[in-house]
């Protein structure tokens, strides 16, 4: 009979731990990524951008925040994983591959892809923001 209770006490604190929601501490929302830009001096300002902008395109179902940098376009994407993102940006380059786009810089961080359409020559040594974005990033703690 005690054995009996043990296993079923056993299962019963299985199901238990199985019915909690366990919040996984490596996602990232749009909004952490705009409130670490904002406090390393990234001032970004929310738009809406006309629809066929090859940058701000839905990628795996996922519909960007469109914001404006200085001027220039800037799309996050927050998607379920990071996996998502690896497949996010094939798509993105079989939609854009015939196209010729203009300059951007593109950046990853964990569920998090951003397209900032700079717009500078490719060969550019200096694409302003581009540190600070980098930075702003990095100061996202790994979860």
């Amino acid at each position: 009979m005690s054995e009996l209770r043990k296993i079923l006490s056993i299962c019963f604190f299985l199901l238990l731990v199985s019915c909690q929601s366990v919040s996984d501490s490596s996602h990232i929302t749009e909004e952490d990524v705009v409130q670490v830009l904002q406090e390393n001096g990234v001032q970004l300002v929310e738009t809406d951008f006309p629809r066929g902008n090859s940058y701000g395109s839905e990628l795996r179902n996922v519909t960007p925040g469109s914001y404006l940098l200085n001027g220039k376009p800037f799309f996050i994407y927050e998607f379920e994983n990071e996996k998502d993102i690896e497949k996010g940006i094939r798509e993105f380059a079989k939609k854009t591959e015939t196209m010729e786009l203009v300059s951007s810089s593109i950046f990853e961080k964990r569920n998090i892809l951003i397209f900032y359409v700079h717009e500078k020559d490719f060969d550019s040594e200096i694409i302003p923001f581009e540190k600070e974005i980098q930075d702003a990033l990095d100061r996202i703690s790994e979860g």
